[in-house]
């Protein structure tokens, strides 16, 4: 039970197996490793241009920093520069992430646990309180798994192809 005499009820067996393929269809199909790689050519990449935007002395001066290079003032110049393209690299990293998802939600329907599936993740956004339906682009940028109207959509159809 829990607090205020209210109920809490957990998945079923069946929908946690239906969890656990989902879950495996990520590991199946490297995901994890993928966005490591992702993740790690971002970091080098990122501190490549910083080391080199440090040292740069045209960034300094375009910004009326003629001869003064402290590296403070180089870290809040770079973190300007860079932060529309850490924008545009944070919407690629959620699209991919997104894709990923909709990837092993497919597994665990081909794995014949997709009603349990769409059932389990029901029951988890409720228990989370999560928007089952935000805004479509408001959820692009700033979630890494699509919304749950979406992802139920698409396990439907994909049991429908199935059949």
């Amino acid at each position: 039970r829990g607090g205020a005499g209210k109920r809490v009820e957990g998945c079923s067996i069946e929908e946690i197996v239906a969890i656990l393929a989902h879950e495996l269809g990520h590991w199946k199909m490297w995901h994890t490793a993928a966005n490591l790689l992702v993740v790690q050519a971002h970091l080098f990449l990122y501190f490549f241009f910083l080391g080199t935007m440090l040292n740069y002395e045209g960034m300094y001066a375009s910004f009326g920093f003629g001869g003064e290079r402290a590296v403070v003032i180089g870290l809040l110049l770079f973190g300007n520069v860079i932060s529309p393209v850490e924008h545009v690299m944070q919407f690629l990293q959620h699209l991919m992430s997104r894709r990923f998802e909709y990837q092993a939600d497919q597994f665990a329907v081909d794995q014949g646990r997709g009603l349990a599936l769409s059932q389990g993740l029901i029951k988890i956004s409720k228990e989370n309180k999560s928007n089952a339906n935000p805004d479509g682009l408001y959820s692009a940028y700033h979630h890494t798994h699509p919304a749950l109207i979406e992802r139920l959509d698409a396990i439907e159809k994909a049991i429908k192809k199935r059949q």
